[in-house]
């Protein structure tokens, strides 16, 4: 990645084996490197002070300055608040879908370009790039900028990442989005990073123990934690669930009756009902999505394309068609699939990220 322009690379910098591995490798390019990290929440698993200490450490070993940003009001606002009101209405969130979308390829990356010329570390005239330790690729095909699927199938987060602007992608650089796993621990290995003392990154950073608990203090209310009644789609009583918090849809174990398996098929969190069904009657066969962010120009006739409608799916293949009067997009399934209010539905064609939205 060697370039001839005036840069400023900014690293971001967890403290994990992941962007300790980035930072390694980028740190033999030619532009400038900086190590940075976000501040987004007290003692979070993404700024504790152990992992403060641990990315300053990284800094020290490279000989490269190192900056920390406060946007805690900002990750507050877009993913805490939405965190606690998505699983409130009876949904599912994924806080670091938005964390990526609205705070750290957003708001952190504006308030760099502020900071940083402020310190001496990026001048008039120099470009600023970000990069982290996700396993994902730009690329560039006939002039485009583009999001791509990590070459490791088993550790890809361009899922995570589909919430990016599209603008932003040119400014991106992923190192290891041409890395297996495997490699990254290797080259850790040989740098001689102590990183199998250190977990890795987990979905809602700012909980610490249980979610439910974590509702109940910030949002100052336990109602959601009422017993309730579990029915079928029928409209039958099956039996009595703990509080809607507790359920989502698609989920299996854990209900508590007979004659199973029953899927939790709805959850009605204003009335305080648990609706259950069998597998296939839990399925759908289609969907609306909203809150789309396309990488690609937003499709106005069907497309054609495949979808993952959690982290962990495999692609299905799908048709997506603008529903113009309520903007949104509607996908239609090849193969019915559970699906889960309040994820994101990414698509793709091929390895290629599409866009996506938020499930309703």
């Amino acid at each position: 990645m060697a370039v001839d322009w005036p840069m400023v690379l900014a690293v971001g910098l967890s403290g994990g084996v992941d962007s300790s591995v980035a930072a390694l490798l980028l740190r033999s390019y030619r532009p400038r490197l900086v190590g940075v990290t976000h501040l987004v929440w007290p003692d979070s698993r993404c700024c504790s002070p152990e992992v403060l200490a641990r990315a300053e450490a990284v800094c020290r070993r490279l000989d490269i300055p190192y900056v920390q940003v406060d946007v805690r009001e900002r990750f507050r606002q877009a993913v805490v608040e939405d965190f606690v009101q998505t699983y409130l209405s009876g949904r599912t969130p994924n806080p670091c879908v938005l964390c990526n979308g609205w705070v750290r390829f957003d708001t952190f990356y504006e308030r760099l370009l502020e900071r940083l010329p402020r310190d001496g570390l990026l001048e008039e005239g120099e470009e600023l790039r970000l990069s982290t330790g996700h396993y994902a690729r730009i690329t560039q095909r006939g002039g485009e900028t583009l999001l791509e699927k990590g070459r490791d199938p088993g550790k890809d987060q361009s899922y995570m990442l589909y919430r990016v602007r599209r603008e932003m992608l040119p400014r991106l650089v992923l190192p290891l989005g041409e890395y297996f796993k495997a490699e990254v621990l290797e080259i850790a290995e040989a740098n001689g990073l102590d990183y199998r003392a250190v977990k890795e990154s987990q979905d809602a950073c700012f909980v610490d123990g249980s979610y439910v608990e974590f509702i109940r203090r910030y949002a100052g209310r336990e109602d959601f934690l009422k017993p309730g009644e579990i029915m079928d789609l029928e409209g039958r009583v099956l039996g009595t669930h703990r509080g809607t918090i507790h359920y989502t849809v698609g989920q299996r174990r854990g209900l508590g009756l007979g004659s199973g398996p029953w899927y939790v098929a709805r959850i009605d969190a204003a009335a305080n009902r648990v609706v259950v069904a069998r597998r296939d009657e839990a399925e759908a066969r289609s969907f609306v999505i909203d809150r789309a962010n396309w990488l690609v120009e937003a499709p106005e006739e069907p497309l054609s394309c495949t979808v993952k409608i959690r982290y962990q799916s495999t692609d299905t293949p799908c048709r997506v068609e603008p529903e113009l009067e309520i903007g949104a997009w509607r996908v239609s399934l090849r193969d019915p699939e559970v699906v889960t209010p309040g994820q994101s539905a990414v698509l793709y064609d091929g390895t290629r990220v599409l866009g996506g939205g938020i499930i309703v």
